[in-house]
């Protein structure tokens, strides 16, 4: 663990990993901490001709640093309220982690032949759901309930993607037709009990929504609605617009705005938000971590980072499970992820 000053902001920051491969912390879209928030989790990258790839846990305090699965694992994820994690090996076979021994115990097993198109998600009644890619290349919505065979419940010829079940409610599993870019109705609900789905924010012609977050506790989602969408010119600067919207969709409020901002998080006391500023759609800036203070959309950069090399190092940050920590991937100069921790106690001083 290295200990640096930003730069620009003058913060205290945590370095974990040092590359020359990627180590990409676990995406925004589920916990990244055990609930005591004394691990956090992250991805290795298996670079040919090593066998050292997959999931590993970082001691916060300390650095040091535990290998939890190797790279024929894929998908995992944090459970919201257990010390558990989730994870799939061989595409098929699903197994739940204890995040305080890394033990593993075999769980159930997805459809056969197919692949997961993201991580595990988990209801707090044990029931895991899943975005799938079936062996007949249909893409599909999966559930698999503690004890029982997996069920496809749902089946489309769209690309299905960023599937995450809502934290308090089995039978709501929020999903999204994945277009790597801009959808005409990007974000779906579907009701399992009912079989049926539907809109959940719903979009108008030039409207580009992005990059979805249930809150922990289920209650509401976090989504980005980028402002202008379309064409533009090179180097025009694009507002991102966080937008919280209730569960059933029925109404979204703007509550924080800021310039090229990508994937917004929610702290579990629902009073800050995050996101990452990132360079795209042709307009360079200053990569890095900007925090919100909800009630009154006051924001301010607490972190820079260098530029991402791809998608996989995208900063992503999220809070640890108290709110006073956020993790984050700063890319190192050859573009790669690492793995960041910084304390808002220290901005929060300053606030």
């Amino acid at each position: 663990m290295e200990i640096y000053r930003d730069a620009v902001t003058g913060y205290e920051v945590r370095r974990y990993t040092e590359g020359p491969e990627r180590n990409a912390k676990l995406y925004f879209t589920c916990e990244n901490f055990s609930t005591d928030d004394q691990y956090f989790f992250f991805m290795k990258q298996q670079l040919e001709g090593r066998t050292d790839g997959g999931c590993y846990r970082a001691n916060v305090r300390t650095g040091e640093i535990d290998r939890v699965t190797d790279d024929t694992f894929r998908g995992f994820a944090t459970d919201r309220e257990k010390n558990i994690g989730y994870t799939c090996r061989n595409e098929t076979e699903v197994f739940a982690v204890d995040l305080a021994t890394n033990g593993m115990t075999k769980i159930g097993d997805l459809p056969r032949g197919g692949r997961i198109t993201g991580h595990l998600t988990a209801a707090n009644t044990g029931r895991i759901a899943c975005s799938y890619h079936l062996a007949n290349k249909y893409y599909a919505l999966v559930i698999l309930d503690p004890g029982k065979e997996a069920e496809v419940v749902y089946q489309s010829d769209y690309r299905l993607g960023h599937a995450q079940i809502c934290p308090s409610d089995e039978d709501l599993i929020f999903y999204i037709h994945e277009t790597e870019g801009d959808a005409f109705q990007r974000t779906w609900m579907y009701d399992v009990k009912e079989r049926y789905a539907r809109p959940y924010y719903v979009e108008h012609p030039h409207e580009w929504i992005t990059h979805e977050v249930w809150s922990a506790d289920g209650t509401e989602m976090a989504l980005m609605k980028l402002d202008p969408a379309g064409p533009v010119e090179a180097g025009e600067i694009h507002t991102g617009n966080i937008i919280i919207g209730d569960k059933d969709g029925r109404h979204f409020d703007v509550r924080a705005s800021s310039t090229q901002l990508l994937h917004p998080c929610i702290s579990r006391d629902h009073k800050w938000l995050c996101a990452d500023r990132i360079s795209y759609l042709g307009t360079k800036v200053q990569e890095g971590v900007v925090l919100f203070e909800r009630a009154t959309g006051k924001s301010k950069l607490i972190a820079t980072t260098g530029d991402c090399r791809t998608g996989a190092d995208h900063q992503h940050p999220s809070f640890n499970r108290k709110g006073d920590q956020i993790l984050f991937s700063n890319p190192d100069e050859r573009g790669n992820a690492q793995v960041c921790v910084i304390d808002l106690n220290q901005v929060w001083k300053e606030w």
